[in-house]
């Protein structure tokens, strides 16, 4: 059951993924990130869209098809990337070609990736940028899940080409955070220090899960 409270995700933003997940160009995209993650463990807000696929695309004719149907902005345009807003709500379609560790899962017309990728794309998000405040709950709240261990397996699993030591030491290391980029909200009062204790407690005793 996908977690649907207007405090975790706005109705209009849930009504959108179901929308753009309803068109036949965008058959090989799934929602990826925080808020693939909300939906399906509830554990704070999260405004945004980012849709992944495996499978290249044209951002030119993605612009027309979208404009079609949608109030579009477009604010950045590349290679197999478009950074859009569409009807005021931030929608990312990127193309990341990575092997899926579980196939994608599909509930209420949303196609979503499992547990195991995310928590494998947060880990290297860490890695490129250890800004994101929100990156570190959403790892905070995925050691509920599973243990470090298991997250670095499934983060070698997905990129095999990249140094999981990297990773590990990327996300047990929290001097670069700041928590005014882009802060969600969350049901429950969670401290900084607090997500620092649990996230250097898994990297210590990497086979540990904890509770909820």
């Amino acid at each position: 059951m996908l977690h649907k409270d207007p405090f975790l995700i706005k109705p209009e933003t849930f009504d959108l993924i179901q929308r753009l997940q309803s068109l036949d160009f965008l058959v090989d995209f799934y929602l990826v990130g925080g808020t693939a993650l909300a939906l399906q463990i509830g554990h704070r807000n999260s405004i945004d869209i980012d849709l992944f696929s495996r499978e290249t695309f044209n951002s030119n004719q993605f612009i027309g098809q979208l404009q079609a149907k949608f109030t579009l902005e477009v604010t950045f345009e590349a290679t197999n990337t478009l950074l859009t807003f569409i009807e005021h709500i931030k929608v990312d379609f990127i193309t990341h070609n990575y092997p899926l560790i579980n196939p994608p899962k599909e509930e209420e017309g949303i196609r979503f990736l499992s547990l195991p990728d995310i928590a494998a794309m947060k880990l290297n998000a860490i890695s490129n940028s250890g800004k994101r405040l929100k990156d570190f709950i959403d790892i905070y709240f995925l050691l509920e899940h599973f243990s470090m261990s298991e997250m670095i397996e499934f983060y070698t699993i997905k990129y095999p080409n990249f140094n999981p030591l990297i990773a590990l030491r990327a996300v047990s290391y929290f001097d670069d955070i700041d928590p005014s980029v882009d802060p969600p909200k969350l049901p429950v009062k969670l401290s900084l220090e607090k997500i620092k204790k649990r996230i250097s407690q898994s990297v210590l005793h990497s086979k540990r899960r904890f509770d909820f």
